[in-house]
């Protein structure tokens, strides 16, 4: 067989919901590698197995998937890798705050008195690299209280309930509807050493009976988080604090809109590049 690939560049805005699932979706067309740049995402495929036109691929995906600006950059013939391999030297230890560092179990950190987080992704996405993870990572910080329990909604490689628990939650779920967080989710639960206290669930909220969360965290899209706003609010204790992310400087405004005709507010706003994280809490 050939050892020649397809390097497909796709434009991805800097959307993290959007980067993963297109990754997602062309890995059941025989895409086998993908890594993330500044204008989107390089796609990798064997020459002999792709015969499609890629446009038309990239159009269809686009309207089923209701996936905003995705197009066709350039399509270059490159020798084979060890794609894993290249993927592994990508992703170094990230000091997120002055005490949180993120690090892949293939770079070990040992630091005194630093909280370690150590995240092996499934694909590139969910490692602390992403600006909407830094800061709720940064929030989650600031506002977890001792024993909190703690609901994380959209939890993907379980980074955050994770980090919830090793800054004194007495509990934390995680819930996500991609089934391979089921499997990466507790993969780095276990490699944390919480298993006892993160729980991974697939699904939506309707999985979670539970209420009364001293914190619940939403690192997911703009009009994701408007749709479970009432569902959040109703499984949220009154004292409790709400964490959002994974917006955009201009979701500002119509979040607070929406926060507000619920009697809640920002008590924080924190700004990484073009992303925010929010802080909220009933009035």
């Amino acid at each position: 067989m050939s050892d020649i690939f397809l390097d497909v560049h796709v434009a991805v805005p800097p959307d993290e919901e959007v980067r993963e699932i297109l990754p997602a979706a062309l890995s059941e067309l025989g895409f086998e590698g993908f890594s993330e740049d500044e204008r989107g995402i390089h796609c990798f495929i064997k020459k002999e197995l792709w015969y499609n036109s890629i446009e038309h691929i990239l159009k269809d995906l686009s309207e089923q998937l209701n996936l905003p600006f995705v197009e066709l950059l350039s399509i270059t013939e490159i020798v084979n890798k060890n794609w894993n391999e290249e993927w592994e030297k990508s992703i170094k230890p990230i000091a997120v705050t002055e005490n949180i560092i993120v690090t892949p179990s293939w770079h070990p950190v040992h630091e005194e008195g630093k909280m370690i987080l150590t995240i092996d992704p499934k694909m590139t996405f969910g490692t602390g690299y992403h600006e909407t993870t830094r800061l709720m990572l940064k929030l989650l910080e600031h506002y977890i209280v001792p024993n909190a329990t703690v609901l994380d909604v959209g939890t993907g490689t379980g980074i955050l309930a994770i980090a919830a628990v090793k800054l004194g939650a007495q509990h934390a779920i995680g819930i996500d509807i991609d089934e391979w967080t089921l499997s990466n989710g507790r993969e780095n639960v276990q490699r944390n050493g919480v298993e006892k206290q993160v729980e991974i669930r697939i699904g939506s909220l309707s999985v979670v009976p539970e209420s009364s969360f001293d914190l619940i965290l939403a690192n997911i899209i703009r009009n994701t988080i408007l749709e479970l706003l009432d569902e959040m609010i109703a499984k949220l204790s009154p004292n409790g604090t709400l964490l959002l992310s994974g917006l955009q400087t201009t979701d500002q405004k119509p979040i607070e809109a929406a926060l507000l005709k619920r009697d809640y507010a920002p008590v924080a706003v924190l700004q990484e590049n073009e992303w925010i994280g929010i802080a909220a809490r009933s009035i």
